[in-house]
């Protein structure tokens, strides 16, 4: 009787966990919020926060889950000490072919040994530049706003190691390293 009992006592446990269990299963979960920030363009507006997709209000750049920003900022000031020491960093300037041969602007000027694929193209090159996705990126502009969607736009395709240069060429005062 005993043991009868005990094996009565034992399922009675095993059917009240498995119904906890199932209602445990059943509980919904609280999903966390996503916050969203423009797509990084680099005006203060990448600083604002939305709780919806859309665009933003200031720059109308497309909203971007948060948690996908996370661009590392290299300073021009450390930019020809830089490529002196890792001399196979990949130079990528994503101003326009005109800004790139100094016809628009040249006080701004270039870096040596870069190539150009402008911002706009960027995303359409993908598969050509993919040869670079395993090699350090270094991605510039004149202002540093085309800059930060580049970099951005890199690194959700696969590209592991890319830097955005901060500021741009505008601020950029080392002479050593331009073209």
């Amino acid at each position: 009787m005993k043991s009868f009992i005990r094996i009565v006592a034992v399922i009675v446990a095993i059917i009240f966990s498995q119904n906890t269990f199932i209602q445990a299963e059943t509980q919904p979960v609280a999903k966390k919020a996503i916050q969203y920030q423009c797509l990084p363009c680099g005006y203060d507006c990448d600083k604002e926060m939305y709780d919806k997709p859309g665009m933003c209000s200031s720059c109308h750049m497309k909203l971007v889950d948060k948690s996908t920003v996370s661009i590392r900022n290299i300073q021009p000031s450390e930019i020809c000490n830089y490529i002196k020491m890792h001399p196979g960093v990949v130079l990528l300037d994503v101003r326009t072919k005109d800004e790139f041969e100094g016809k628009v602007n040249s006080d701004f000027g270039g870096l040596k040994n870069s190539i150009n694929v402008p911002v706009q193209e960027l995303e359409s090159k993908l598969s050509t530049i993919s040869q670079l996705k395993n090699k350090e990126i270094i991605v510039f502009c004149s202002h540093s706003h085309r800059s930060p969607q580049a970099t951005y736009l890199l690194m959700q395709n696969g590209f592991k190691n890319v830097k955005n240069m901060a500021g741009g060429m505008s601020v950029m005062t080392d002479k050593s390293c331009r073209k």
